[in-house]
């Protein structure tokens, strides 16, 4: 859904480098970001090419209303999204001619922005985890079961077919969050030892 000044798309990341990369590839095409509802609909503005640039944070949740008035000092404005049941993610755009791209330049801040990106990512490949090994166990159940029968109907063996296929699905995604957790993890522990280096 689309006019001369508006437009909405329905997008889902797992990936926050994606996710970005997607944000400000519609700035530089003259789209200025808005709102995101459900965490999968982005709702944008039509602005000049080129004109905002987009980044994330992440923060303290007693640490959001401070770190969201320093950003709009720093020409920054914070995008409302109704995914963030921490209420510790921030998605901030500014015009590129007054904002920086990294408005938090401090070693610790950035290593703690990276922190809870990687337990978040961590908090949710467990939740895959978890539900990969149900699902797998109950594949094999029910192959076991279809295999025990040799006069099971059709019907039973396409709803095996299925579900073995649906669990597969899910495990490969399982196995993508885990490496999106793993590269999370590895860009905290880089930033965690250069902050350790300085200081």
């Amino acid at each position: 859904m689309s006019n001369k000044e508006t437009m909405k798309k329905n997008k889902l990341f797992f990936s926050l480098d994606k996710e970005l990369n997607y944000i400000n590839e519609m700035n530089k095409a003259g789209w200025k970001l808005v709102y995101i509802k459900g965490g999968c609909v982005y709702h944008f503005e039509k602005t000049e090419p080129d004109e905002y640039f987009t980044i994330l944070h992440a923060a303290a949740k007693e640490k959001v209303m401070e770190i969201s008035a320093f950003a709009a000092q720093c020409g920054y404005q914070s995008i409302p999204h109704t995914m963030d049941g921490y209420g510790d993610f921030l998605y901030l755009t500014g015009k590129k001619a007054e904002v920086s791209p990294e408005f938090v330049c401090e070693g610790p801040e950035k290593t703690e922005s990276a922190k809870r990106i990687y337990h978040r990512f961590r908090t949710l490949s467990i939740v895959f985890v978890v539900i990969s090994l149900f699902l797998m166990y109950q594949a094999g159940f029910m192959i076991g079961t279809r295999m025990a029968d040799p006069d099971a109907s059709v019907a039973l063996t396409v709803i095996c077919v299925l579900f073995t296929l649906f669990a597969a699905a899910y495990l490969a995604m399982c196995v993508y969050v885990l490496a999106l957790t793993a590269k999370a993890r590895r860009s905290f522990k880089q930033l965690q030892s250069e902050s350790e280096i300085y200081e």
